[in-house]
């Protein structure tokens, strides 16, 4: 499906309007501009910090309903890191991620990957898992994503694990 704007439409608008554009093409467009603002907005929370990374959850972002909690998760890393091929830089990365509070479990929404700092700059990536693919699994408490989950859920309102 495609946007048809007629040039009478938009009086001295940009050329590109005037052709067919991919509804796809637009909403990529929306999410790589809207994306970097949202997490901006962010009121991040430090789970853990080391030499490595340093690791938040966007307090800003928790919606529970029932014994799930859905929140933004962030890692901040000091030196580049790379994807795999291709080969493209990022300096930080968000998660979206449920956690059931109760059953101990997770699942990975979306991930999305930034050139700056702290969630900023351009989109290097996005990976989303199609809903119908969205599977929780167990978290090791004593690992570092069970501190995560802890955290997350007792801010949340929800502190079973």
């Amino acid at each position: 499906m495609c946007l048809l704007t007629e040039p009478r439409a938009l009086p001295g608008g940009p050329a590109f309007f005037w052709k067919k554009v991919p509804l796809a093409r637009i909403a990529a467009l929306c999410m790589a501009l809207l994306s970097p603002l949202a997490a901006g907005a962010a009121d991040w929370v430090v789970i853990s910090s080391d030499e490595e990374s340093s690791f938040y959850f966007d307090r800003t972002s928790l919606k529970r309903v029932s014994d799930v909690v859905e929140v933004l998760l962030l890692w901040n890393f000091p030196e580049v890191q790379l994807t795999r091929r291709p080969i493209k830089p990022y300096l930080s990365a968000t998660r979206l991620t449920r956690y059931d509070c109760k059953a101990g479990t997770r699942a990975n929404v979306e991930s999305t990957l930034y050139r700056g700092a702290m969630a900023s700059g351009e989109v290097t990536e996005v990976y989303r898992t199609p809903d119908a693919a969205i599977r929780f699994e167990w978290v090791n408490p004593e690992a570092p994503g069970g501190e995560s989950m802890r955290r997350v859920c007792e801010a949340a309102g929800n502190g079973e694990r």
